[in-house]
């Protein structure tokens, strides 16, 4: 989700000194993070803005459509709301579960914060479960954590790869619990040969800066219930019911009001530009894999660090990480490629060490506090160029060695 330490997340760490290098790094340092805006994208906007209509309206509309098609909606009888945010839409989400105040909803403490303030938004409180070695929520402490004001399980699908989606459902159903899929990371990702939304119940992507496809700011949710698609369009419009005259970019100033709402929908410039995007996430999917592949292959084998285990044969990448032995090597390690000319992030702390989540219930955090001394996120975006893929393999290797 889009956020306030950074545009792409990174939580800073205290890098040690390498011992015999120099203070000053190479210019520039390569990001972890660069959005794709070619002409494509700039083209895309000149034209919304050619339109005359900037809000919600038609290419809003066009954009969900273009969406659902991608990834195979319509067929499964399924609906996606396009929002101004990804938080917007978990926050959308948790109120179609029923969270509010005296409930729970139980997330990982290892995810970005969007997904915890948008349960608390709610008036709800977050519960925090571990994660396992795959850094998905481990069903077995979801199961362990639910009791009688939990409401809703909320899933995270890290850095593209799928959680134990099929578990934390099936625990959902057991429970008559919503489960609630935060797959920002993980558009363009497939499980059982579907694409990740296209299945389970309530799934929420993300189109920020730094995302997969971009529309400089924006969401999407899904559900699979038809009675909730007019709740989500008054929810997204500060509860006004108009949404006949905006599929025609017509203003109605005869409407009503039918609930508290917020003003979460998304206009016609990012919702231009996302399409744009869309037609070249295939390419951009593909061209991310590439990458992955080769740091993968650069890094198995080396003693003292871990790559993520998946061939990424169905993995929509929105980051590449590796996992060392604890913090102290990973700061030696950032260090190092900073002064090699190459930036890193870190996804993420545990969130439970926040100020404002010190008093939620908990489980059992072992693998979560390990995982978050240990995770560090390499540079990793569409169209990257081979000078930069080699330079950040070299300044891995080059540290190991």
């Amino acid at each position: 989700m889009d956020g306030a330490v950074g545009a792409d997340h990174r939580v800073s760490v205290e890098p040690r000194p390498v011992e015999g290098a120099s203070a000053t790094p190479i210019e520039p340092l390569r990001p972890v993070f660069k959005p794709y805006l070619g002409p494509e994208v700039r083209r895309a906007a000149d034209a919304a803005f050619d339109a005359g209509w900037v809000s919600i309206g038609k290419l809003t509309y066009q954009f969900e459509d273009e969406l659902s098609r991608y990834l195979g909606l319509e067929q499964a009888g399924r609906h996606l709301l396009a929002m101004s945010s990804g938080t917007a839409a978990l926050h959308c989400a948790c109120l179609l579960a029923g969270a509010g105040p005296g409930d729970e909803v139980i997330c990982p403490s290892f995810t970005y914060v969007a997904c915890h303030q948008a349960i608390t938004a709610t008036g709800a409180d977050v519960v925090f479960c571990d994660i396992d070695r795959g850094l998905g929520a481990d069903p077995e402490s979801i199961r362990s954590l639910i009791g009688p004001r939990t409401k809703a399980i909320m899933a995270v699908h890290y850095a593209g790869l799928p959680c134990r989606i099929d578990e934390i459902r099936s625990i959902g159903r057991e429970h008559g619990l919503r489960v609630i899929e935060d797959a920002a990371h993980a558009f363009g990702t497939r499980h059982n040969g579907s694409a990740i939304g296209a299945t389970g119940d309530l799934v929420c992507f993300s189109f920020g800066p730094v995302k997969l496809i971009t529309a400089l700011e924006g969401g999407a949710l899904v559900t699979p219930r038809e009675d909730e698609v007019q709740i989500v369009r008054e929810l997204r419009l500060l509860g006004v019911d108009i949404d006949r005259a905006l599929r025609t970019n017509n203003r109605m100033w005869d409407y009503d009001v039918h609930r508290q709402g917020f003003r979460y929908h998304l206009g016609s410039i990012p919702s231009s530009i996302g399409m744009a995007q869309l037609a070249m996430a295939d390419t951009f999917i593909e061209n991310r894999r590439r990458y992955c592949r080769e740091m993968s292959d650069a890094f198995r084998g080396i003693d003292g660090i871990t790559v993520p285990d998946t061939d990424f044969e169905d993995i929509g990448s929105f980051i590449y990480f590796v996992l060392l032995e604890d913090a102290d090597v990973r700061s030696r390690l950032v260090e190092h490629m900073r002064l090699r000319g190459v930036a890193t992030g870190i996804h993420f702390q545990g969130a439970h060490e926040y100020t404002f989540y010190a008093g939620s219930r908990r489980g059992d955090l072992t693998v979560t506090d390990e995982m978050a001394a240990r995770q560090l996120t390499l540079p990793l975006y569409s169209h990257m160029d081979d000078d930069t893929l080699g330079r950040v393999i070299e300044s891995v290797t080059s540290f190991f060695a």
